[in-house]
């Protein structure tokens, strides 16, 4: 208690030196310096009599060309919290002694460790004469300097904190340049990120405030396309834009030199930069110009970074050529990031895109329950094929226009591929059916209307439920599908079935492979019957799959598998090996034998080829076996029909399969080398309640024998059926009413039954 009393004392004394000496310096700077922001110095003492002498001794004084802005705390707690709160605080007058002999100290250790701050210059201050802090101690807690409060007159205070300050300011420089360095550092290993190009500016002008110890209000402008490179400018305008601004420039960060008033001062500064190519340096600011190997173009406004000096100057502009360097990395990643993650056509995001943010969108559109549309044009191919493609990118970029005009405000919207978009809602209360008849809207199109349909595909994320993009785009792409087979220009929302029937598709594919390697398919032979002498006058081959697990797997479980999967190649080659192994080990067998094949086949490029040489090795006769193909397949390919007129150029005859079942026209009659025609079960269901399917197949059988074809009328199950066909005079038909499809030996068998 009694040293501290003398403390005070001693205090005292020195106090009334300081004021003294203070009064006589306390006059203003005579001129006037520009406006930067004061010195903030925080006074740390329990004495309220030198904060206030303090303040009065260094009133009007300007340091470096900046004011003095004092604020104050009473004790070394209040003092924490002073430094705490003041980040900016360049320098703090201490004193050692207050709520403890060492509570000065105790507060340097908690500034320079807790607090992290290493740049604050602290003095300490005692009212002790001759008390000095050990030396480790003022290197343990990186004091600045110590004085005792006596020694501090007026022009030793103004010495200590002019050099403090200045001291303060170089080390601010350094830890400034270090930063905007760790800025441009970190976007060059960030490089794939989003705001790589942001941070790349940013730290830039972090860079140039510290390199010259100025603190300007700065703003980045870069040309949108390089002048050459693979992402140049083909024609046009030219677009900068705002990559980085200081806080005074924030508002016009992200956008176009464009949508800024021309009239200010800062786009005057940027437009004649880029008019002249070079740098400008104006009374009160600076215009950088920067250009890359590329062709890349970029402006940095540095206002208030005026008075350099020429060195200055010639230092900047060295630093540029630097700037352009990193700037074209920067540029050339961000465009390849935007090429990652979006689609060049529409600007909307890609499939990448869609998943890398998707998550994301949803979780900031809070609770509620997400849907993801999937929308496919309808037959968009053959517009593509019928009018070319640049129509079809214009269809696609009207179309994105109707997408953003519906979505944008609430949805996230993409395109997947070819014509496929997506729509992800945070909260999804159409139907895949209301959306696809609210998008399908009539697009102009070179001054003419198109009116174009959509199918839809949608799926569903329940609120509360785990957020997968790809499962909602595996979802919607099911549930698509299953709208293009059953309800075209509509929509329809997944359901598990989907999924259940795509994997047990999956897994016949996969048993199947196995099953073609391992000869479990086999043939089964129905008869074609002669209606006027039950006698059988040929067979057709079909294939059937003895599971080693599952038994019997119906043809109707694994047939459109194979057809969807590329599978029909390999099958239909299996099939006709075993017809070939099932002729040669039959040498009774005098009658044809017909085997089913794809028109997908006929697609393949060596299939016709691959055919022949299975008969060939064989040696079978290609007149012993008929090939049946049906006529839907056969639609829009020219292909398939020209390779039908190799196979019967070959000797094989050809059987239009199904005749009347869908897209019949009897131009195919005339097109295709048909010998036989097959018509189709449908007409024979309804022949005896209906007179207008009576008269239809009277008409093709008149037809068909005029042409000279042979006829065999399908599907024959009952014997009203088979008394009409006999007053039509049908001479060969094919029916469970005859005969199912039998295992070879019992279908050989009734070869010589019933013959005349």
């Amino acid at each position: 208690m009694t040293s501290r009393g003398c403390s005070n004392k001693r205090g005292r004394s020195a106090l009334t030196k300081l004021f003294a000496n203070a009064r006589k310096a306390d006059a203003p700077e005579e001129q006037e310096q520009p406006k930067l922001a004061p010195w903030k110095i925080g006074i740390i003492d329990d004495e309220p009599a030198i904060h206030d002498v303090t303040r009065l001794a260094l009133k009007h004084v300007r340091i470096f060309g900046r004011n003095i802005e004092f604020v104050s705390a009473y004790s070394a707690k209040e003092g924490f919290a002073l430094v705490r709160d003041n980040p900016d605080m360049a320098m703090v007058l201490l004193d050692v002694v207050m709520e403890t002999d060492e509570a000065g100290l105790m507060l340097v250790d908690r500034i320079r460790n807790e607090l992290g701050n290493k740049l604050v210059q602290i003095v300490l201050r005692t009212g002790q004469p001759g008390y000095t802090p050990e030396e480790e101690v003022i290197l343990k807690y990186e004091i600045n300097s110590y004085k005792t409060k006596s020694e501090l007159t007026r022009n030793k205070l103004f010495t200590v904190v002019a050099t403090s300050l200045r001291c303060f300011n170089q080390m601010d420089a350094i830890e400034r340049s270090r930063q905007g360095l760790r800025s441009v550092i970190n976007a060059a290993a960030n490089l794939f990120q989003e705001r790589s190009l942001n941070e790349f500016a940013s730290g830039v002008l972090d860079q140039i405030d510290a390199l010259f110890n100025i603190k300007a209000d700065s703003l980045f402008c870069v040309s949108k396309r390089p002048l050459n490179g693979p992402f140049s400018l083909d024609s046009g305008h030219q677009e900068f834009f705002v990559v980085a601004a200081s806080d005074k420039f924030r508002t016009f960060y992200g956008k176009s030199l464009d949508e800024l008033d021309p009239e200010l001062e800062q786009c005057k500064w940027v437009h004649q930069t880029l008019h002249t190519n070079q740098h400008m340096f104006f009374p009160n600011g600076s215009c950088l110009y920067l250009s890359t190997p590329s062709g890349w173009q970029g402006v940095i406004v540095a206002e208030n970074a005026s008075g350099l000096t020429r060195v200055d100057q010639e230092l900047l502009q060295v630093f540029c050529l630097n700037v352009a360097l990193g700037l074209e990395n920067a540029k050339y990643f961000s465009h390849l990031n935007k090429a990652a993650f979006f689609d060049e056509l529409t600007g909307l995001y890609n499939r990448a895109g869609l998943i890398e943010y998707g998550g994301g969108f949803l979780r900031r559109g809070g609770s509620g329950k997400a849907c993801l549309y999937m929308l496919d044009i309808d037959y968009f191919h053959q517009i593509i094929e019928s009018l070319g493609y640049e129509l079809g990118n214009k269809i696609l970029e009207k179309m994105a226009r109707v997408l953003r005009k519906e979505f944008s405000a609430r949805g996230m919207i993409a395109r997947l591929h070819a014509d496929v978009f997506a729509v992800l809602l945070p909260e999804g209360n159409l139907s895949a059916h209301e959306l696809a008849v609210r998008c399908a809207k009539p697009l102009m199109i070179d001054e003419q209307s198109i009116r174009l349909g959509l199918t839809v595909g949608s799926s569903v994320l329940e609120d509360g439920e785990e957020t997968d993009i790809e499962r909602l785009l595996r979802h919607a792409e099911s549930a698509l599908k299953v709208a293009k087979e059953h309800r075209r220009g509509s929509g329809e929302t997944f359901d598990k079935r989907y999924e259940q029937a795509s994997r047990d598709s999956m897994t016949v594919l996969n048993d199947l492979r196995i099953a073609l390697e391992n000869k479990e398919l086999y043939l089964v032979l129905q008869p074609k019957v002669n209606i006027h002498t039950k006698a059988v006058m040929g067979y057709e081959a079909l294939i059937r799959w003895r599971h080693p697990e599952k038994g019997n797997v119906p043809p109707g479980a694994f047939i459109p598998a194979v057809e969807k999967s590329g599978l029909y190649y390999t099958l239909d080659l299996y099939v006709a090996r075993a017809a070939c192994e099932l002729i040669n080990a039959h040498p009774e067998l005098n009658v044809p034998i017909s085997i089913n094949i794809s028109a997908n086949s006929l697609h393949h490029e060596t299939f016709v080829d691959d055919l022949k040489a299975e008969f060939i090795a064989a040696r079978i006769p290609f007149a012993k076996v008929e090939l049946e193909v049906t006529e839907n397949a056969l639609v829009h390919s020219d292909r398939a029909i020209g390779e039908l007129h190799r196979l019967h150029q070959c000797g094989f005859a050809i059987c239009l399969d199904d005749f009347g079942a869908g897209f019949s026209s009897l131009g195919y009659l005339l097109r295709l080398p048909i010998q036989v025609i097959k018509i189709d079960r449908a007409f024979i269901s309804h022949l005896t309640d209906s007179d207008e399917a009576k008269a239809v197949l009277e008409g093709i059988i008149k037809i068909g024998r005029d042409l000279k074809k042979q006829l065999i009328i399908e599907g024959v199950e009952t014997e009203a059926q088979l008394t009409l066909l006999q007053s039509m005079q049908v001479d060969f038909v094919q029916g469970f009413f005859f005969y199912r499809p039998l295992p070879v030996p019992e279908a050989l068998a009734l070869l010589g039954s019933h013959q005349n």
